[in-house]
């Protein structure tokens, strides 16, 4: 990243963080409140007295979301991906420059991987032989072999590129590269740059409908999502949502998107076929990463300010409970058949394995 950009993104942060702090308290208080209202007579523990915001699992019905283990990876982990197969999953470490490998069965870290600076985002090809991290600061992409956990190639992209997401075929890696507005479209067979797709302003989380024709990308700075036909590599909808988007979640189904507004502290459900803002769902502070329980009937979404996970009913958009995880949980990634969720810990350099149960 240039002098010039990083200068830029350094004024946008301590500007932005001074702002988040005031927003998050009151974000807090009212998803705290709304959280209470909408669990009606189920038992929740009493607040953190350590003023984090986090509250202890409650439940609806019987269900609650619970920690199962805590998992010590790098320094301020940020995305986490499940390699094919679910043997193992990779966790983009940004304040080691690294990747930690976690071994799914013994639930440990078992190799370590350097790659760019401040790597940002996590995922896989589809027969799960290479690996691709973006490098926030070194504005490129790194492609790891997972044979031998070795970076085999570089790839220069965008500025400040942050989120990974591989199309269904396979064929193309789309990478948002927050300082330019755009997305970068990598052929996964040569690992080369073969398309720009300018979209909103600081493109976050990308995700694909199932048949792989649409992309749907966060702009966090626009509060707006791009609607990507990627037959054509054009921007075929912009629809406004809440303040600062930056998570993306599509039903199999692909009826419906979920943005995680993490300024706005709510999730907004898009009805696909008309591109529109159907419904939207307070949560705790700062949500970021969603991703489904078994059965689709049930969403998570990390809570970075308020260091908890909640969980949501898909058919009402009712919060069901919560459970506090670590410090500032940001991404998550659903384990075999969403039996079970990894969510990252950025603040206490983790990995919480979380599962709902009755």
């Amino acid at each position: 990243m240039s002098t010039q950009a990083t200068a830029r993104t350094a004024t946008r942060t301590t500007a932005a963080s001074a702002g988040r702090r005031t927003r998050i308290a009151a974000a807090a208080g009212i998803a705290l409140l709304t959280a209470g209202l909408l669990t009606g007579p189920a038992t929740a523990a009493p607040a953190d007295e350590s003023g984090s915001g986090a509250v202890a699992a409650a439940s609806v019905n019987g269900l609650h979301p619970v920690v199962l283990d805590t998992i010590p990876v790098g320094l301020n982990p940020r995305a986490v991906a499940f390699a094919p197969g679910y043997r193992y999953a990779y966790v983009a470490n940004a304040g080691s420059n690294t990747v930690s490998v976690i071994d799914t069965r013994t639930r440990t870290a078992v190799s370590t991987i350097p790659v760019g600076t401040f790597p940002y985002g996590v995922a896989f090809d589809v027969r799960g032989t290479f690996a691709y991290i973006p490098n926030r600061d070194s504005d490129d992409l790194s492609v790891i072999d997972t044979a031998t956990r070795t970076v085999i190639k570089t790839v220069p992209v965008g500025d400040a590129p942050r989120w990974v997401a591989i199309a269904p075929s396979g064929r193309y890696a789309y990478v948002s590269s927050t300082g330019s507005g755009a997305i970068t479209v990598i052929d996964t067979a040569t690992h080369t740059v073969v398309n720009t797709i300018p979209v909103g302003k600081a493109p976050r989380g990308i995700a694909f409908t199932p048949n792989g024709r649409t992309a749907y990308v966060a702009n966090s700075d626009s509060d707006t999502v791009s609607v990507i036909d990627t037959r054509t590599g054009t921007v075929t909808a912009t629809v406004p949502v809440g303040d600062e988007p930056r998570g993306v979640l599509i039903a199999p189904d692909a009826r419906t998107v979920y943005i995680s507004n993490t300024i706005g502290g709510t999730v907004s459900v898009i009805d696909t076929r008309t591109n529109t803002v159907t419904d939207t769902i307070t949560t705790g502070a700062n949500p970021r990463g969603l991703n489904l329980f078994r059965g689709n009937r049930i969403a998570y979404v990390a809570n970075s300010g308020s260091d908890t996970v909640s969980v949501f009913d898909t058919r009402t958009n009712k919060i069901l409970g919560s459970v506090p995880v670590g410090d500032d949980p940001r991404w998550t990634a659903s384990g075999p058949g969403g039996t079970y969720l990894y969510v990252t810990n950025t603040g206490s350099h983790s990995v919480s394995v979380i599962t709902v149960t009755r």
